[in-house]
């Protein structure tokens, strides 16, 4: 018996300012308020129940489109039913676009570099009134 199965196509970024450049997100506080959409963080992340007001401004700017954030890290370029958050944007509609920042070969030595300079600005405040 043979079995056949289907596969979905992905392009998959690993870069996050690539993907929210290419995609074109808005994430500008000002700019989400002065569109009339209210409900979002700083970030410019709307939550699922923000999804009808969201799926209401598309229908009347259709130049926009939504991104969807499937858990920590990834993103998918179109609307997913089971995100948990939703972004609006304005660029590159292509629907096979996906990011995942976690897979970045760069990610472990950026995070371990921020990480390390976190401790030496606490070890320069803990040790500047010593003399």
């Amino acid at each position: 018996m043979g079995a056949r199965a289907t596969t979905n196509k992905v392009e998959l970024m690993v870069n996050y300012v690539a993907f929210f450049s290419r995609v074109g997100a808005v994430k500008n506080f000002y700019e989400l308020e002065w569109l009339g959409l209210t409900g979002h963080d700083f970030c410019g992340c709307f939550d699922s129940d923000e999804l009808p007001q969201l799926q209401r401004f598309i229908s009347q700017k259709p130049e926009f489109h939504l991104v969807s954030s499937l858990g920590v890290g990834r993103f998918a370029n179109r609307y997913c039913k089971n995100a948990s958050r939703y972004l609006i944007a304005k660029g590159d509609r292509n629907p096979a676009l996906e990011l995942n920042f976690l897979l970045d070969p760069r990610w472990p030595i950026d995070f371990e570099d921020g990480i390390a300079a976190a401790i030496a600005e606490i070890n320069k405040i803990k040790n500047s009134g010593k003399s």
